[in-house]
Formats: structure tokens, C-alpha cells, sequence
């Protein structure tokens, strides 16, 4: 994997099958508040507070009222997470495979860093992953460049030798910004941009290309 000196992988539905966890806990929300909200599909990877500011406008709530949505969105998607398998059987397998190889690792997530850490411990990769750079972290969330650009700079790596591992067009869309190549899994999800290498099924077949890549 010695074509990047940096892989950055997204968290949720890329490192762990958490999405179920997260549409729920926003179903809950969305019926606390009284509101319809979107397909979780729609709204995959962008933060917590902006999708929901964004769905609430209409009733123009408060900053207070704002803080305290967000707040019960994630305890329940933490109460939910904790409940709840969400590993992917070749994650830990992958991680240690880039890291023998010398290949800095780093997550970039949407997620809360309380939710981040929870989930990271709960699946045992915590200690694979020297970098996390979560919600708390960024001005903007994706598909901004904040979050992939923070990365780089913890990880003192360049958009050149750097790989964005995404599931969603909103996390895609922030790694062609912030000048990454990048990479999609587990998911459909239609892309194009110069540095986009493709779709794979899991993070396996995608490992089995970038070795192709070294030869």
C-alpha cells in the first residue's frame, strides 16, 4: 500500500454497521419533535446539527432547543450502538494489514467524539487509529473539506499520498475537496472525479487494489 503514505476511513458504514443505529436514533428524534424527516439515506454523512437544523427550520427553534436535539439524537444513536453488533468482519483484519505496511492510518467522522471513542472501544480498534478527527473537531462538516483536511494536518499528510475511505456521496464529495484520492464501500453510491478509484463490495477487495497498485 506504499501508493499513499496516509489512509483516511470514514466510521460509520465503513468501519462499523452503525447506519441502522443512527437512522433510528433520528426516527426517534423526528417523532419527538413532530416533524417528517428525510430518508436516512439522504443524509448519511453529514453532521448531526446541521441535518437537524436544516429539517427543523420551519419552526424556528432556539440555539437552546437546537443543542438539545442534537444531544437527544446522540444518546439514543449511543444507547442504540451499545445494544447492538456493529462490527464488519474484515475491519481489524484490514487495519493491521495497513499498519504493517507502514501506511499511516486516520478516521474522519461526522460523529460526535464521545460516539467516535464508544464505538471505536466497543469494536477494539481504538488502538489502530493514532488520528480521529470527529464532528467536535471541524468548523463544517462534509462534504466540506474540514474534516479530511484536519486529518492531514494531525497526520502530517499530503492530498498526493493520501486515500479517503468513504461510504457516502456527502463524504466523497469532501475528499475530491479537500484534494484526496478517494474510495468508496459497501455502498452504491454513484461518483466521478479525477482521483476517484472506485466502489468496492468491503474493505478487503479494496486492500486487494492498492496492493495491485504497489506492483
Amino acid at each position: 500500500m506504499a501508493r499513499f503514505s496516509l489512509i483516511i476511513f470514514d466510521m460509520d458504514g465503513v468501519l462499523a454497521d452503525s447506519s441502522p443505529c443512527h437512522a433510528r436514533a433520528y426516527q426517534d428524534l423526528w417523532k419527538e419533535i413532530g416533524v417528517v424527516g428525510p430518508e436516512y439515506d439522504s443524509i448519511i454523512g453529514r453532521q448531526t446539527g446541521e441535518v437537524i437544523r436544516e429539517v427543523t427550520r420551519a419552526k424556528q427553534p432556539t440555539p437552546e432547543q437546537l443543542a438539545q436535539w442534537v444531544r437527544f439524537k446522540q444518546e439514543r444513536a449511543r444507547i442504540y450502538l451499545q445494544k447492538e453488533t456493529v462490527t464488519f468482519p474484515d475491519t481489524r483484519e484490514v487495519l493491521e494489514k495497513v499498519k504493517v505496511a507502514g501506511t499511516a492510518i486516520a478516521v474522519g467522522t461526522s460523529a460526535s467524539r464521545e460516539t467516535a471513542e464508544l464505538l471505536l472501544n466497543q469494536i477494539g480498534i481504538m488502538k489502530l487509529i493514532p488520528v480521529l478527527v470527529a464532528s467536535d473537531d471541524v468548523r463544517e462538516g462534509k462534504p466540506a473539506p474540514d474534516t479530511y483536511l484536519e486529518a492531514m494536518r494531525r497526520s502530517g499528510g499530503t492530498p498526493d499520498q493520501t486515500l479517503v475511505v468513504e461510504d457516502s456521496l456527502s463524504g466523497l464529495k469532501a475528499a475530491t475537496a479537500a484534494g484526496t484520492w478517494s474510495a468508496a464501500v459497501r455502498t452504491n453510491v454513484s461518483y466521478s472525479a479525477p482521483r476517484f478509484l472506485g466502489n468496492f463490495a468491503d474493505l478487503r477487495s479494496l486492500a486487494a487494489r492498492l496492493e495491485g497498485l504497489d506492483r
